[in-house]
Order: C-alpha cells, then sequence, then structure tokens
C-alpha cells in the first residue's frame, strides 16, 4: 500500500469496539501491514471517495482570551 502524504494532525477521536470489531480491525490491519489508525483512514477516504465527499480545507481555529463567563 502506498504510504499517505504526511499532513498535521491536531486532532483526537476515541471510540470502543466490540472485541469482534477489534478482531477485525486488527485483521484488516495485517492484512495491509498498516496500523489501526490507517486503517479508519483509509476506510474513512475510500467511502468517501466512492460517494463523491470531497475534503474542505480545515477552517481556521480561533482561540478566544479569556474564560466563558
Amino acid at each position: 500500500m502506498q504510504n499517505a502524504p504526511e499532513m498535521a494532525r491536531d486532532r483526537q477521536f476515541n471510540m470502543r469496539l466490540s472485541e469482534d470489531e477489534l478482531r477485525r480491525l486488527d485483521a484488516i490491519a495485517t492484512h495491509y501491514g498498516i496500523n489501526a489508525a490507517n486503517v479508519l483512514r483509509m476506510l474513512i477516504k475510500r467511502e468517501a471517495d466512492a460517494l463523491g465527499i470531497a475534503a474542505e480545507p480545515p477552517k481556521p481555529t480561533t482561540k478566544k482570551k479569556g474564560g466563558a463567563k
């Protein structure tokens, strides 16, 4: 499998998996010789491409000064 170009990844996504889902994820990762995170990236891109969903450029984040009132 071809390596994806390096990009900034500053977002984190956590999820719970059943034992069966984890076994399947590990099996897919082993098949492609990549880790679980890259399997998810690959599947997300593949499905988005199939649906014709283009990735939008990230929106700039703005940090608010001070705390919420």
